[in-house]
């Protein structure tokens, strides 16, 4: 037995591969949870300074508000969305039903959870090409004040997939080296 990133014990054996492997899986977990808080919170403090002060703006100036300001905040809502949700993939917290998952032996969740994960990370996969040839045709598309293509919205969504998608592989790395406890690396405390 050896200890994980949390002090406790996982039955991860002593070979430099499997550690790697884990090593690799955890890395890339953390990765995922500082770049999706960064984004969370620069664009969470964004969208608050930007309705907050188109809110003043329409009662101090004669036009009603500010032009830009209500443009920008619908280009960065799906970044806000998107780093939300791999933040709580992170953490379980998706819609699942663990009913039969329930029922089985570890062997028989372990085999359960590997093949959930597959068909979910297939899933994102194809969403997150999808969302790169959506991003791609409408990229001559631009947003009416600030000029931005309209395409930025399909990236957030094939990054959002991506991520998940990620997420979901480095969960099947820790099910197979440590058991279906370690799927998730995130309490929502952590969030």
């Amino acid at each position: 037995m050896t200890t994980d990133d949390k002090g406790q014990n996982s039955p991860v054996t002593d070979s430099p591969g499997r550690r790697t492997a884990l090593a690799a899986a955890n890395g890339i977990d953390r990765f995922i949870t500082r770049l999706c808080r960064l984004i969370v919170l620069v664009t969470g403090i964004a969208l608050t300074v930007l309705l907050t002060g188109n809110v003043v703006a329409r009662y101090v100036l004669a036009s009603g508000g500010i032009d830009a300001a209500q443009e920008l905040p619908e280009l960065l809502f799906p970044w806000f969305i998107v780093a939300g949700i791999a933040l709580a993939a992170q953490a379980g917290g998706h819609l699942g039903v663990d009913w039969l998952l329930d029922r089985l032996g570890p062997r028989g969740r372990i085999w359960l959870l590997h093949i959930g994960n597959a068909i979910v990370i297939a899933s994102y996969l194809i969403l997150f090409h999808q969302s790169l040839l959506i991003a791609e045709s409408t990229h001559v598309q631009l947003s009416p004040v600030l000029n931005i293509p309209t395409s930025q919205g399909y990236l957030a969504v094939g990054l959002g997939c991506l991520l998940l998608a990620l997420t979901t592989a480095c969960s099947s790395v820790r099910i197979a080296l440590t058991g279906p406890d370690t799927r998730f690396t995130l309490t929502y405390k952590e969030i």
